[in-house]
């Protein structure tokens, strides 16, 4: 009887958790909070674009761009994620700041919680993950 209720709770927390495609559209907090990322879908992939910064510009009045000199503000840093098995993979995310593109993926620890991964593998093993807040109800 006891395994019989640990399944059932087991089951039960899978179907709260359950994701769907669409549940990483809107606009995102990243982790630092000095930016913000609105996720949207195109033809089946999944982008992402900066959409707020807390400083656009530097001091001398020029928007903050990457190291190539393009502006931030507006850049699509998120690229071509596909959703597969209840995680968005097979993505690419820019570093702005570095200017360097890594592998990506990503998955809601719940509706209100991304956590997006971005590796110089495909495999995903060295990398860096980050936990980015929604802000809107799409």
């Amino acid at each position: 009887m006891k395994s019989l209720l640990s399944l059932g709770l087991v089951l039960l927390s899978t179907t709260l958790f359950a994701q769907n495609a669409d549940d990483v559209l809107g606009l995102w907090l990243v982790q630092d909070k000095d930016a913000y990322v609105r996720i949207y879908e195109e033809d089946g992939s999944y982008f992402g674009k900066v959409t707020w910064l807390e400083e656009p510009y530097n001091e001398n009045g020029n928007p903050i761009t990457d190291p190539d000199g393009k502006p931030i503000l507006e850049m699509v840093i998120m690229k071509d994620f596909v959703f597969e098995d209840e995680e968005w993979v097979d993505g690419t995310v820019y570093d702005a700041e570095l200017g360097k593109t890594y592998y990506g993926s990503m998955e809601l620890d719940d509706y209100n919680t991304l956590k997006l991964r971005g590796s110089i593998d495909s495999f995903g093993l060295l990398g860096r993950n980050e936990s980015w807040t929604r802000l809107d109800e799409r």
